[in-house]
């Protein structure tokens, strides 16, 4: 069956020349937790659409986020490293004058100079002090959303304190003109736009279409977690009633996936469709502003260097890609370069994004060897990947650096049959229908259970003295056996912790230094109708005190000191090596055609 669906679609992909660039649907889920999708071995909350595209396209099971949205986001965008462009650390505030630099040309530009309509539906993220951080001024056609981290998911309103001064207003926009008569749960309101969206696009153009949804983040008001009505009721079964809520949240964002999945495929535009799906970080699990979402059994939370922050839901799928678990590392950096060949164009700037497409869909080998996974100058930690170890540095609250999720694990009433829920929802009825595919639960089952991490680890045998890494010393992990960051090999591996360590302090050596958040009082919505409109000119200078630059947050070690001689001499040694070398075939060269040999 599969066979005939790939030969049939090759047909229709063959037939239709303009379809000869895909389109591209890119869905960002915000907050989700690593342990909140059924396909990774939940049995709490269904998401069966994103379980369908999971099993019918290629999970990435290594897909790397950082551990917060501006740093996320921005890094899909730019391919660079956050450390490249400012935006570092804890995300831009709606009050704050700080955005994603406007020198920087983002994906969307780079794929309308291919052809393809761009369109952003829901959550920017990447300032909005100034219109020219605006993502209509950044290669988006149209954009229909909120500019800031988060808003009320009925209201869209945005309310921030700093001390004792509370901002509020509405931030909610069709491009640069408030949108003040919209009704509706925020899920469904996104959701209805993007199906317009897919329903009015001319088909002589290839689509790029990035929504980038609100949910399950919580809500930028005073009340945090607002599910509609009636998913609270689908999740009834969940007994932590927080927990519930939440869920409700998760339930209307795989809706919402169902919905977008069908519009595509009334419109005979599935064939030749791109669609991932990907979280912008891990759940926010404890803290102020806890979603209730689980990373389990990932260590950490949101805003952490563990890898229940950065390690996140990743799946891609296309008509022609073969199913398959993906075995190789893959940064949210590779975002650009790989979009970019997938629409059929290339890219040879400087960045830190590799292209992965043919890795995926030729099954070349993965190129991407190591990554810098998360830096925070003014928290003062950093974390790098290399094969597959991982090493974490710097000063790490030991209150966000367990194992959080463990009590919202109860059940209350016994919950639905994950095979019924999986079949009946809309992308396994537009599958079957259009495609003429069927989900094999064989398959299903199978790749749910190599899915799940929790086969390799037992978390009701973790030790007690977890490491948390300090300034005097780091945390080493083998992520291939020890995926849940357990049994710290800092001691047993001193050559591979040195070189390691250099690595990050090169890139330390590299970042655009972060500033402190500071709200500016000139952003107060009070003075511009109860709107979050842009405050500031362009071109107007704001005055920032200067700033040291950050310590490395590691002592230097005489281990380091001694192999940073030795790499120092070794690496002179070679070049001196290399220029002998070069020097003499130049000398044979002009010898020869002087004697004429």
């Amino acid at each position: 069956m599969r066979l005939f669906y790939i030969f049939t679609s090759l047909v229709v992909f063959i037939k239709c020349e303009s379809f000869s660039k895909p389109n591209i649907v890119f869905i960002v889920a915000d907050d989700l937790g690593w342990g909140d999708v059924t396909f990774h071995g939940s049995d709490q909350i269904m998401t069966p659409n994103i379980d369908t595209l999971a099993y019918q396209g290629v999970i990435i099971p290594q897909y790397y986020a950082d551990s917060r949205g501006t740093a996320s986001r921005s890094a899909l965008f730019t391919g660079k490293y956050p450390i490249r462009t400012g935006t570092q650390g804890v995300s831009i505030a709606h009050a704050e004058d700080r955005g994603l630099p406007a020198t920087e040309y983002l994906l969307p530009q780079h794929l309308r100079e291919l052809g393809y309509t761009t369109h952003l539906i829901g959550k920017w993220g990447l300032g909005i002090s100034r219109e020219h951080y605006l993502p209509s001024n950044r290669g988006f056609d149209t954009f229909y959303g909120f500019l800031g981290n988060s808003v009320d998911y009925y209201t869209y309103n945005h309310v921030e304190t700093w001390n004792d001064t509370v901002f509020y207003g509405l931030d909610f926009f069709n491009d640069f003109e408030p949108i003040e008569d919209q009704r509706g749960h925020l899920t469904d309101v996104l959701t209805e736009r993007a199906v317009k969206l897919i329903r009015n696009h001319d088909v002589s153009t290839p689509l790029y279409l990035h929504i980038s949804h609100a949910a399950p983040h919580i809500g930028g008001g005073y009340v945090n977690l607002q599910p509609p009505e009636e998913l609270i009721a689908a999740n009834e079964h969940i007994a932590h009633s927080a927990r519930r809520l939440y869920a409700g949240l998760v339930t209307g964002l795989d809706r919402s996936i169902g919905h977008i999945v069908s519009a595509l495929a009334e419109m005979e535009l599935l064939n030749n469709s791109i669609i991932v799906l990907v979280s912008d970080n891990g759940a926010a699990s404890t803290g102020l502003n806890r979603n209730f979402g689980s990373n389990l059994p990932l260590r950490g939370t949101k805003g952490t260097p563990w890898e229940g922050a950065v390690r996140t839901t990743a799946v891609i799928w296309h008509a022609l890609i073969p199913y398959k678990i993906w075995p190789g590392l893959f940064h949210v950096t590779d975002w650009m370069p790989t979009l970019i060949a997938a629409a059929g164009g290339s890219f040879n700037e400087t960045i830190d994004g590799i292209d992965q497409w043919n890795a995926i869909t030729k099954d070349e080998p993965p190129p991407r060897e190591d990554l810098l996974v998360t830096l925070d100058d003014l928290k003062d930690y950093a974390a790098f990947r290399q094969g597959n170890y991982k090493i974490i540095v710097g000063n790490v609250d030991p209150k966000t650096s367990g194992y959080y999720g463990m009590e919202l694990k109860k059940f209350r009433l016994p919950s639905f049959s994950y095979e019924n829920v999986l079949l009946s929802c809309d992308t396994a009825r537009v599958f079957k229908e259009t495609l003429n595919i069927k989900l094999n639960l064989n398959t299903v089952a199978r790749t749910r259970n190599m899915s799940n991490l929790y086969r390799q680890i037992n978390l009701t045998n973790i030790e007690e003295d977890l490491c948390i890494p300090t300034n005097a010393k780091g945390c080493l992990f083998d992520l291939s056996v020890d995926p849940a960051e357990t049994n710290d090999l800092w001691s047993s591996h001193p050559d591979l912790v040195q070189h390691m360590v250099l690595r990050l302090r090169m890139y330390w050596a590299a970042i655009n230094p972060r500033h402190k958040p500071k709200p500016d009082p000139r952003a107060n919505p009070a003075l511009r109708d109860f709107i979050w409109f842009p405050w500031l000119d362009n071109e107007e200078n704001v005055s920032k005190a200067l700033q040291a630059f950050p310590s490395f947050p590691l002592q230097v070690s005489a281990g380091e000191l001694q192999y940073l001689v030795e790499f120092n001499l070794n690496a002179f040694k070679d070049s001196l090596t290399n220029y002998v070398k070069s020097s003499t075939d130049a000398i044979k060269e002009n010898i020869a055609k002087l004697f004429s040999f």
